[in-house]
């Protein structure tokens, strides 16, 4: 960070990094990981850039064609992915442990009903969100909660573990279960006994060969080419977790909510009842791991008033969660697993079918030439004379010139190499990847077909019990095939390896003059090759490969494949044998890929019986109005949202925090609202679960204050960035002078316990009679006269500064990153290519002479430091020169 001239105006926080881009970026697309120290952001050319907190790009995803539009950036929880929304309807998953998308192209639904209004315009995705839920809600709160409302260690837990351990430790990046300790009971971990951790990992899918003149960015290196990607999609640490399940929640513009477990492609479709007539359009979404309640903040209209806009708190609450219980986690991991296994053998397949044709084309090219010389020459086939020369030890001269002068050793080299490494690879695939993928295909439909068979009927799979039998059926006709195709290429592998040996001898040898005495050496010579194994390979594999009928794609069976039944087990036996003899067999019987349809089809079935469950068991359909939203567009409205657990208050209650500030809602832009929502963990009802609704309007002094932005910075404190005005004019330009700087103020009760003297936001809630007139969908907010306002002085803002920027930087958003141990605030300047990372947590000590660390030499410093612990705001003040 270079040095600055100008003299210290103040509080400032400490600066971590600062960085000037090349591109300007989109305002609302800034984004900082929850666990990492990895900035994301959107360019004006659309396309996301990650930076490390050293301002080094780390990794990126740049649009596929000039028309996307990226919509949304989101971090998961644990800091592991970035979720990115495109205009063209899709979202991209990008790992941050790779850089790479392990699911590309995720659409919402398209299935789903549409309004006439909207015609056939394809829904995009305006939100996002991740969440973690918890199952056993008490059991983390006995881990994590100590004291009772008094701050005082509980009988109940004298005997309980003492190491500090706080919710953050659940959501880290790889948090530690053993440690954090919230094993399930004896009967539960019986029935969470997994198999599948004995077995050793599924190993990562190699790159396709590489062909001439490719570049190495256009091969498919597909979401498995890493083992740290197959790690991540099929042995990911949440699966060890038997307490929790991971969510991610898109919204779309046409108002529609699609919630999605563990990174699931199956996903359901939610919204606000029909009857409503209500427009909605996705704000931002916040939850917390206590609560199956996740609120979304969305700007709606009233059926009344089309053109008059709102902003609503609208709760969706996922009701399966409780009723499936310890199971759900199971229910969800496993079918997510399923899914990802199922890409996972496509793309196997893929590859095995890459390197089985590039087996086959260069050979191809090389027995071209030659036969279809013998053919004009009407000399026979290329068979029919390797096996003259095989037998007889007689080369026929134009076989010989084609060996000596066009294949020659070169040609053989390339010939054996290409061969070689292709059915290496291939059957390194089929042993190591695909048959392996297939047995934990088996034990993961087996689980799911017994958590079927011993549960009541249409509690989860909907369907019969018959599906997962026939899917297991079909994964042992895969097997079959798969374990079939093994053997033919590990035999047609042995005899390529003779028959090679035996063409380089030829070669070799019908190089030599007839008179030579070479050529009289290798004749007294034995070739060392097993000429029943070069007849076999010339006989059968060398024109037409006994691996074609498996590996051969779907599109050759003509229009049969596609609708047929799958063939039963038997089928494929039979067809095996007659393969094998020679005769007419089924060809679909044999199609491997023909086999992974069905296989798909039925694993399609039952995550769409999972979806139709959650769906089920998923409520939205309640909302209370909180503002008037205006005819602006997103950026017009300075919102955030938080869920925060206040034990001291409500053990068992959660209070959602809502913060709004808007130019058209206000009576000026100094206004903030605050609204306090006090409710159940889970809302099914919401005028009996709401327990209590407050407003507080913080008002600024309106003439020379301004709101450029707020968040919350934790469960405690929030951030807000304003821009003072002096008034006093300068005598040259007549203008007033403005300084922007950050406060921070204290927004829950809890905050505010340990000094009696600190600022709270103090709230009176509504009257229970005013709730009726706010719920959608006939409502209004509440009147100003019936909220409390709360002036916020001069005084006060000097007396809560946290940051005083200088005047050559002129900042324009903040983005808050709150988690333990990595409070940061990240500071967008007004020309939309200037950043800068200030740390919330620095703390400077105070030396024998009363300076503060930083102070210049002549006192001059932070007027207010005394005021640090005062305030009661003493969470990370920092006092630089």
């Amino acid at each position: 960070m270079a040095a600055t001239t100008d003299p210290p105006k103040g509080r400032q926080l400490l600066q971590q990094a600062e960085k000037i881009l090349l591109h300007p970026i989109h305002p609302h697309l800034i984004s900082y990981c929850p666990t990492m120290d990895l900035i994301a952001v959107v360019t004006d050319e659309e396309n996301l850039d990650v930076y490390r907190i050293n301002g080094q790009r780390a990794f990126g995803l740049k649009r596929k064609s000039e028309d996307d539009v990226v919509d949304a950036v989101q971090w998961e929880f644990n800091g592991k992915s970035v979720a990115v929304s495109w205009s063209r309807g899709g979202t991209d998953l990008v790992s941050a442990e790779t850089g790479r998308v392990t699911h590309g192209g995720v659409v919402l639904p398209v299935n789903m009903e549409e309004g006439s209004t909207e015609g056939k315009e394809k829904a995009r995705v305006k939100c996002m969100g991740w969440g973690l839920n918890f199952i056993d809600v008490g059991g983390v709160k006995k881990r994590t909660a100590k004291t009772d409302v008094f701050g005082n260690p509980t009988t109940e837990e004298w005997d309980a573990f003492k190491d500090e351990t706080t919710l953050e430790d659940f959501l880290q990046r790889q948090p530690d279960f053993q440690t954090l300790d919230i094993a399930p009971d004896l009967p539960d971990q019986l029935a969470m006994m997994d198999l599948e951790q004995l077995l050793p990992k599924l190993p990562a899918i190699p790159l396709p060969p590489a062909l001439p003149f490719m570049r190495v960015s256009q091969a498919d290196s597909g979401a498995f080419s890493s083992q740290a990607e197959v790690d991540s999609l099929l042995h990911s640490h949440h699966l060890k977790d038997h307490n929790s399940v991971d969510m991610f929640i898109r919204c779309s513009d046409h108002g529609t909510v699609h919630p999605s477990i563990y990174d699931s492609l199956e996903t359901v479709s939610v919204q606000l009842p029909k009857a409503w007539g209500i427009k909605s359009t996705p704000l931002l979404h916040t939850s917390h791991p206590y609560s199956c309640t996740h609120s979304l903040l969305m700007r709606t209209t009233s059926p009344s008033s089309p053109q008059k806009q709102q902003i609503s708190f609208i709760p969706l609450t996922l009701n399966f969660i409780p009723s499936a219980g310890i199971y759900l986690h199971l229910i969800a991991a496993k079918t997510s697993q399923l899914q990802n296994l199922l890409l996972y053998i496509t793309q196997t397949l893929q590859r095995i079918r890459a390197f089985f044709k590039h087996a086959q084309d260069l050979p191809s090219k090389f027995m071209m030439n030659i036969s279809e010389t013998l053919e004009e020459k009407g000399l026979g086939d290329l068979v029919t004379n390797f096996f003259h020369v095989a037998c007889t030890g007689n080369c026929p001269p134009v076989v010989r010139e084609w060996l000596v002068d066009e294949l020659a050793e070169a040609g053989h080299k390339r010939w054996d190499n290409t061969v070689t490494a292709s059915f290496t690879t291939l059957l390194a695939l089929m042993h190591e990847n695909l048959i392996p993928a297939l047995d934990r295909c088996s034990i993961v439909v087996s689980r799911l077909r017994g958590l079927a068979q011993f549960h009541d009927r249409e509690w989860i799979f909907s369907g019969p019990i018959q599906d997962f039998t026939a899917l297991l059926e079909v994964l042992k006709n895969m097997r079959l095939l798969a374990h079939t195709s093994l053997l033919y290429a590990g035999e047609e592998k042995k005899q390529f390896h003779a028959f090679s040996k035996w063409l380089r001898f030829t070669i070799d040898f019908e190089a030599t003059g007839l008179e030579s005495q070479s050529r009289g050496e290798m004749e007294s010579r034995d070739a060392g090759v097993d000429v029943g194994q070069v007849l076999q390979y010339i006989e059968f594999g060398l024109m037409k490969s006994d691996l074609a009928p498996f590996l051969r794609p779907e599109a050759q069976l003509g229009g049969v494949g596609k609708g047929m039944k799958a063939a039963s087990y038997e089928d494929t036996k039979k067809a095996i044998e007659l393969l094998k003899e020679g005769g007419a067999f089924k060809e679909e019987a044999l199609c491997l890929e023909h086999v992974l349809g069905h296989l798909g089809h039925g694993v399609t079935g039952l995550l769409k019986q999972v979806s139709k469950w959650q769906e089920s068991n998923i409520q939205m359909d309640s909302g209370i109005v909180l503002e008037d939203g205006g005819n602006e567009g997103e950026g017009g409205v300075v919102a955030d949202m938080r869920m925060v657990f206040e034990p001291a208050i409500s053990p068992d209650r959660m209070s959602t925090y809502i913060l709004l500030s808007s130019p058209s809602t206000s009576a000026s832009p100094s206004e903030l609202h605050m609204h306090r929502l006090t409710h159940a963990p889970s809302i099914t009802h919401l005028p009996k679960d709401l327990h209590n609704h407050a407003i507080s309007t913080l008002a600024f002094p309106s003439s020379t204050t301004k709101i450029l932005d707020a968040k919350f910075a934790d469960d405690t404190h929030l951030l807000v960035l304003l821009q003072l005005a002096s008034s006093a004019e300068k005598t040259t330009h007549k203008e007033k002078e403005t300084t922007n700087l950050i406060i921070s103020l204290s927004y829950t009760p809890t905050s505010t316990t340990s000094s009696p003297t600190a600022f709270s936001i103090p709230y009176s809630p509504l009257p229970t009679s005013t709730l009726a007139s706010t719920l959608l969908p006939h409502s209004s907010p509440t009147a100003r006269s019936t909220r409390q306002i709360i002036a916020i002085t001069a005084d006060m803002i000097r007396k809560h500064t946290r940051h005083v920027f200088e005047g050559r930087f002129t900042p324009l958003k903040l983005v808050v990153n709150g988690r333990k141990g990595r409070r940061v605030v990240v500071v967008l300047g007004s020309d939309r290519k200037h950043y800068r990372v200030l740390d919330m947590d620095f703390k400077t000590r105070e030396s024998k002479d009363g300076k503060k660390a930083g102070e210049n030499g002549d006192g001059e410093g932070n007027s207010n430091g005394s005021d640090t612990e005062e305030d009661g705001d003493g969470d990370g003040d920092v006092d630089m020169g």
